[in-house]
């Protein structure tokens, strides 16, 4: 009988050990296998040979100007390393194959890092249709001060020296986080972050001297900080896509909002747009970042920065008829690239991808 007890004993033990290993596999699995919303990171790789391109910023073209539709700025930032945090840029054709220009030396800039006190981050690119100048703008944090430069360019290649825009000798005072830089109307417009998470605008006329014109007032259904931002302009108005966080320690998990404005200054309450994945395995499943917008032949294209729990990052690449209502870019596009440059996205990665829906 003892005997007895002590087989049942030793099989209910064994279950449970089997249980306690097989159910967080199959867990693992169906997350990793489900594909219902599958949001897609793209192969952006870096001078630092990562693909962890962050705080993107796209713009296209009419027409291929030398020899790219569509022109990026990125930052890399692998496994948060402010020491790459250096403006790259890349082209495209098809919004999906992103490359360096035959030519080109990324990054467009480096500084002696100091971790959290001296780094380079915020790139942005304008194109200007007057002068056919394309310009590259970043953020740089020296201690206590704060640059934005900027360097011209117009073939894409060959890259004027950087010039220095904006100094603020005490940031803690006068900052100028995720500056969003538009050419409109013949002047130079920018929406930049201030300190205590204020938005401001300003405007130039040789997109070198800014005169600051007017706060903007973003609002939110909750009590949330703006951080970073993107700016267009269409027959709708001033769009702005923006990120925002209610502390920050969540500053790595936040969700994606819209506002749009038919004046410079006056936008109406935000609503979200996308929200960080939920599900084991997902490379977007902590939060999202300073994402990238825009709007050709009746649908926006949005290039989101996200981050996954594991520290991850990277820009994914979403398309609808609204903000509301996104895809994901047929994965078609995805086979045709892996099949001529052999190896840029792996097999597991190429899935069936229905309509994602968000919540308002």
């Amino acid at each position: 009988m003892k005997d007895k007890k002590e087989r049942i004993k030793k099989a209910h033990i064994f279950v449970l050990l089997f249980l306690l290993i097989l159910i967080p596999l199959a867990l693992y699995l169906i997350t990793s296998l489900d594909n219902k919303s599958t949001r897609y990171r793209l192969n952006i790789i870096s001078s630092y040979g990562d693909k962890e391109a962050y705080h993107p910023k796209v713009i296209a073209f009419k027409e291929k100007w030398n020899g790219y539709k569509y022109w990026m700025s990125f930052t890399p930032y692998p496994k948060g390393k402010s020491a790459k945090e250096n403006p790259h840029i890349v082209a495209s054709n098809d919004l999906i194959n992103w490359e360096v220009p035959k030519g080109l030396k990324n990054p467009l800039d480096e500084v002696d890092n100091i971790p959290k006190k001296r780094y380079n981050s915020d790139s942005h690119i304008v194109y200007n249709p007057d002068t056919k100048i394309l310009s590259c703008y970043w953020r740089q944090v020296d201690h206590n001060k704060v640059i934005i430069y900027k360097r011209d360019t117009k073939d894409g290649i060959h890259w004027r020296k950087k010039e220095t825009v904006i100094i603020s000798t005490d940031r803690h005072k006068k900052d100028y986080i995720s500056p969003a830089i538009i050419y409109d109307e013949g002047i130079y417009k920018i929406w930049y972050v201030d300190v205590n998470y204020k938005v401001k605008y300003a405007t130039s006329e040789d997109g070198l001297n800014w005169v600051d014109q007017k706060e903007v007032n973003i609002t939110y259904k909750e009590n949330l900080n703006t951080w970073h931002l993107d700016i267009i302009k269409t027959d709708k108005g001033y769009e702005m896509l923006v990120v925002a966080f209610d502390k920050w320690k969540n500053l790595n998990k936040m969700k994606l909002y819209y506002t749009y404005s038919l004046n410079e200054t006056d936008f109406v309450e935000t609503k979200v747009v996308l929200k960080p994945e939920t599900r084991m395995n997902k490379w977007d499943n902590s939060g999202i970042y300073r994402s990238s917008f825009i709007y050709e032949n009746g649908k926006y294209y949005v290039f989101f920065g996200a981050q996954s729990k594991r520290k991850h990052r990277g820009t994914g690449l979403l398309e609808g008829k609204d903000l509301f209502n996104l895809n994901s870019i047929n994965p078609k596009k995805y086979k045709k690239y892996n099949k001529q440059h052999n190896n840029s996205i792996t097999k597991h990665q190429i899935k069936t991808c229905p309509p994602i829906k968000f919540a308002n």
